[in-house]
C-alpha cells in the first residue's frame, strides 16, 4: 500500500515538514533471463512542498533525490542520486495540490532482504523528506507457476519509439503511485501484473479475481484460464468500476492448476475516491443525505424526486445554478467550495466504516468552512479528550465542541448543536 513519506529535518536544522505531498510505492517483478529480480521504485510529489523562485520570468525549483538500497546485512545492493529542475509559467501553480511529478527508478537484485531509504531534498529551503521500507525478494526457482507484485495503473498507451521508465512489453504504463481510482472520472481500474511458468512448465493456469470492500463484501469476480506459452505471461487486466461505490477495496487475484491447486496469491488495497458523479449513479441515497446540510426542505424534495441519473444531474445543475454568486462566469465558487470541502471531511475525518461528511466533525466543517480557531485538549486523569472550534466571521461567535468519549478518535459533538449559546471567550 503506498504511504505518504515522512520528513526529517534538513542540513539547517529546519523542523520536519509535512510529507503528504509525496508518496512512494514499490513493485517486484522477476528478469526471465537473469537470477535477479527488478525493484521498480515510483514517486510521486506536488509542487506546494518545494520552493520556487522567479527565473527569468518563470518560477522554478530545484530538488535531489537520494536512494539507498542495501542488504540484510547493511551491504549497500544499489544507489540512485539525482538532481533536478521543476519550472512553471504561472505563480498558483507552485502552490498547487493538484500538478505533480512522478517517476520511476529500477534497481536489479539477488534474492534476498533489503532496506530501502528514499530522500527528496528540496535545494532552495533544505527541507527533507524520506521514506524508508522493507523489500524481500525471492528465489525464482520454483518448480509451479507464481505471481509478480500487482501494479496499479494510472494511464495506459502503446509503447513509443523513445523507450520510457514505464515501459512494459509493448505497452506504456503509467504507475497508479498513490492507489487511488476515480479522482479523473474515468471509471475504470486498471492494474499490471506477471505470471511466471515455472520449471515444471505447466500448460496453463486459472487466474481467480476478486474485488472486496475493505470489510469483506464482494463487489466484483472472474475467473478465466491462461495459457503459458512463454517463461513470461503479461497481464494487463482493466476492471469497469461503474457501480462501484467509493471506498476501500482489496484486489485479490489467484492462480490455480488442475484439480483446483493453488499455486499462488497476491492481494493489494486500493481505494475508489469520492465524485459526485459516482454518487449519483451509485449511492443517491447518500447524496440526498449530503444535501440535506446545506439545501432547504423544499429544495431536498426536489432532488428526491429526481429518479434517473439523467433527472439527478439536471436537478442538482439547478439547485448550483440559483446559488451560484457570480453567474456571470464560468465558476461556480459556492458549489466548488462545497465539493472542496465534502472531499476534505471524508478524507480527515472517517471513523471506522463511517464516511469522513458523516461524521460530527465533518458535518460542522462542510456547513461552516475552517474554524478560525481549534483548542484541542488531549486526556488526562479527570476528562476524556475533546476538540473546541471557534468561528468568529460573519459578524457572529459560534463554537462547537467534539469529545472522544471512548478514546478511540471518535470525537462527538455535544450541545449545543448549532454553535450558539456559549459566551465568547474574547
Amino acid at each position: 500500500m503506498a504511504v505518504p513519506a515522512s520528513a526529517v529535518p534538513g542540513p539547517d536544522g529546519n523542523p520536519p515538514e509535512s510529507g503528504a505531498g509525496l508518496v512512494v510505492n514499490h513493485a517486484t517483478f522477476f528478469e526471465a533471463d537473469s537470477s535477479k529480480a527488478r525493484l521498480e521504485l515510483y514517486y510521486q510529489f506536488y509542487n506546494f512542498i518545494l520552493q520556487f523562485e522567479i527565473t527569468e520570468g518563470a518560477y522554478v525549483a530545484e530538488y535531489e533525490l537520494v536512494i539507498r538500497v542495501r542488504d540484510d546485512d547493511g551491504r549497500l545492493a544499489g544507489s540512485y542520486e539525482r538532481s533536478r529542475e521543476v519550472t512553471v509559467q504561472q505563480q498558483s501553480r507552485t502552490s498547487s495540490r493538484r500538478d505533480f511529478r512522478a517517476n520511476q527508478v529500477d534497481f536489479y537484485l539477488d534474492p534476498g532482504k533489503y532496506k530501502v531509504a528514499f530522500l527528496l531534498r528540496d535545494s532552495k529551503s533544505a527541507r527533507s523528506f524520506n521514506r524508508e521500507f522493507e523489500v524481500k525478494v525471492d528465489k525464482f526457482d520454483n518448480r509451479n507457476p507464481w505471481l509478480s507484485d500487482i501494479e496499479f495503473i494510472m494511464a495506459a498507451g502503446p509503447k513509443k519509439e523513445t523507450p520510457s521508465a514505464f515501459d512494459k512489453g509493448d505497452l506504456v504504463l503509467v504507475p497508479s503511485i498513490t492507489q487511488e481510482f476515480g479522482v479523473s472520472g474515468d471509471d475504470r481500474l486498471l492494474y499490471y501484473l506477471e505470471i511466471y511458468r515455472g520449471r515444471d512448465e505447466v500448460e496453463k493456469v486459472r487466474v481467480e479475481t476478486t474485488i472486496r470492500r475493505k470489510w469483506g463484501s464482494m463487489v466484483y469476480r472472474d475467473s478465466l484460464w491462461v495459457p503459458l506459452d512463454n517463461a513470461v505471461e503479461r497481464q494487463f487486466r482493466e476492471v469497469s468500476l461503474a457501480d462501484v461505490s467509493p471506498g476501500e477495496y482489496e484486489l485479490d487475484v489467484i492462480i490455480r492448476g488442475k484439480r483446483d491447486k493453488k499455486f499462488d496469491q497476491r492481494r493489494e488495497r486500493f481505494m475508489i475516491e469520492w465524485t459526485l458523479e459516482g454518487m449519483l449513479r451509485n449511492d443517491y441515497k447518500s447524496m440526498i443525505d449530503l444535501m440535506r446540510l446545506i439545501v432547504s426542505s423544499k429544495e431536498l424534495k426536489t432532488l428526491e424526486e429526481a429518479a434517473t441519473y439523467e433527472a439527478r444531474v439536471a436537478a442538482l445543475d439547478s439547485f448550483w445554478l440559483r446559488n451560484d454568486p457570480t453567474p456571470s462566469t464560468v465558476e461556480n465558487e459556492v458549489k466548488r467550495e462545497f465539493y472542496r470541502r465534502v472531499r476534505y471531511a471524508d478524507g480527515r475525518f472517517g471513523f471506522m466504516r463511517q464516511a469522513g461528511w458523516r461524521s460530527d466533525r465533518g458535518r460542522i466543517y462542510i456547513k461552516h468552512g475552517e474554524p478560525d480557531q481549534i483548542d484541542d485538549y488531549p486526556v488526562s486523569a479527570s476528562r476524556r479528550p475533546y476538540q473546541e472550534w471557534h468561528y468568529y466571521r460573519g459578524g457572529r461567535y459560534l463554537r462547537f465542541q467534539f469529545v472522544d468519549e471512548n478514546d478511540d478518535g471518535d470525537y462527538r459533538l455535544v450541545y449545543p448543536f448549532d454553535g450558539f449559546n456559549y459566551p465568547p471567550d474574547f
